[in-house]
């Protein structure tokens, strides 16, 4: 878990940084330079191509980091893999586009009032989909050389700089709302050149396919096609299951309400950071522990991912909750937005139970039993689509949250109980069940309102005299052997500095 935790933390870095750049664009900067209509149509552009990507991918993000330990070699040819890499993606962009242009018409249709928008955001959509398509198989390509940070930075950093720029001029009146929306999308391009360049600093990129290795190797070819097959249906389902209550908000509520939502959604989104950092390490190396079958270093590993997950993810979630209220005081239009504050808490739990129940993703891609998650992540959609079609109309914007929270209940306990029964194993122990008890105890004081009327103030007291003691008992009760080294480091450094 060391290595882990130690490239996580470089990773978090950028990460960090992405998420201070998302929380002015979000929270301070958009909600001026944009109507609340206008941030719901850019919203809902966004969260679109990233569900219209993951058809795309015919399911490759999952089988690079399943099968690139099977083609590697020392001569950095890789018997043709990065030939299947980036074909198969180019087949289901065709697709894709092809099924876009189509049904353009009925898909629109859905929208009813705010179709007009919509259609003119239709051709950044396809451009969209083409670039966080290749963003996601480069990025991989370079998670499974043992790098993240550079993509990590890309992604989080550069990213996030121009689309705050892109809003910039159209605030400044140097371009119109739909030059922006063309900008933030080139930026994705921007990205996966740069994420290219860096792939060739690590490898050589050969694009010709070794036949002749896939012949002598015909059971491997058969176990990646069902594999890719199973997961790609499985990864779609999972992101849709993510997006689908922007999509059904918007058709049923309208892109106000997608725009409220969406601030609800992006602070859970950042409680979660810490599992995209750790998981994007941790999954090749899961897949190489699997391929080994050194099933007790995986299970060691299972059980700190979800431990470590947890404790981020669960003080992240405190701070915010914690000044919640400051944060739509200072918030342009906070009155409007204000009223997705219980997206966020509901939200929030439901990012907590993902941190424990998620990390058992790569151990079942990994092992033969992965054909289970394709009847998990199919009951998840279902459910989702259930639950959303129900709740939406009767509680809004909360519905839509609750209905993720239920599905996320559902998919990981499932997920879960199947590695118990087929693996053997799970992540909890009793430390899990401390940080419940740490921030259920630490929770109660915020709901007693504001303590001072100036929200800086005000967040900062709060901050220091419920913060520090909450992570003083996590340190003390030795809740994780990671975080007290982190913590032990950071002290370190400090007392030297001094």
């Amino acid at each position: 878990m060391g290595i882990i935790a130690r490239q996580s933390f470089k990773a978090s870095i950028s990460n960090y940084l992405g998420i201070l750049l998302g929380f002015l664009s979000l929270f301070l900067l958009f909600p001026k330079f944009y109507t609340p209509h206008d941030l719901g149509a850019i919203r809902l552009l966004l969260e679109t191509g990233a569900v219209l990507s993951s058809f795309a991918l015919l399911g490759t993000n999952y089988s690079i980091n399943r099968f690139f330990p099977y083609f590697k070699t020392e001569d950095k040819r890789h018997n043709g893999f990065f030939f299947w890499a980036f074909m198969i993606p180019l087949v289901g962009f065709a697709l894709v586009f092809t099924g876009l242009i189509w049904f353009e018409k009925p898909l629109l249709a859905l929208f009813g009032k705010d179709a007009s928008i919509l259609e003119s955001l239709y051709p950044p959509l396809l451009l969209l989909v083409f670039f966080s398509l290749f963003q996601v198989v480069l990025e991989t390509c370079n998670s499974n050389h043992g790098r993240i940070a550079v993509s990590n930075f890309l992604r989080e950093v550069v990213l996030r700089c121009i689309i705050l720029a892109a809003g910039t001029l159209f605030f400044l009146n140097y371009i119109d709302f739909i030059t922006s929306v063309w900008i933030m999308v080139c930026a994705y391009g921007i990205i996966v050149i740069f994420n290219f360049i860096y792939l060739r600093t690590l490898t050589d990129i050969h694009l010709i396919p070794d036949f002749n290795f896939m012949r002598k190797n015909k059971e491997l070819g058969k176990d990646a096609l069902r594999f890719t097959a199973f997961l790609f249906i499985g990864g779609v389902t999972t992101l849709v299951v993510g997006k689908i209550d922007f999509l059904m908000i918007s058709a049923k509520k309208g892109l106000t309400d997608t725009a409220i939502y969406s601030v609800g959604y992006y602070l859970a989104i950042m409680i979660e950071i810490p599992k995209r950092t750790i998981l994007q390490v941790a999954a090749p190396i899961i897949s190489q522990k699997m391929k080994d079958g050194n099933k007790k270093e995986v299970h060691h590993i299972y059980r700190s991912i979800t431990l470590n997950q947890l404790l981020a993810a669960s003080l992240i979630f405190f701070f915010i909750w914690l000044n919640i209220d400051n944060l739509f005081q200072i918030m342009p239009k906070g009155e409007i937005f204000k009223a997705g504050k219980m997206v966020i808490f509901i939200m929030g739990l439901g990012r907590l139970l993902d941190m424990v129940g998620s990390a058992g993703g790569p151990i079942i891609a990994n092992s033969k039993y992965y054909y289970f998650s394709l009847i998990n992540f199919l009951i998840s959609l279902v459910v989702a689509i259930g639950a959303n079609l129900l709740l939406i109309p009767i509680l809004g914007i909360n519905g839509a949250a609750l209905a993720t929270v239920f599905t996320f209940l559902l998919s990981n306990g499932t997920l879960i109980w199947i590695i118990y029964i087929k693996e053997g194993f799970h992540p909890f122990s009793s430390n899990h069940l401390k940080i419940m008890l740490v921030l259920s105890v630490f929770l109660i004081p915020t709901y007693f309102g504001k303590w001072l009327e100036n929200p800086f103030l005000d967040g900062i007291v709060r901050t220091v005299v419920l913060g520090i003691p909450f992570l003083w008992i996590c340190y003390k009760w030795k809740i994780s052997e990671d975080f007290n080294k982190l913590l032990d480091k950071g002290l370190k450094m400090l007392k030297k500095s001094n």
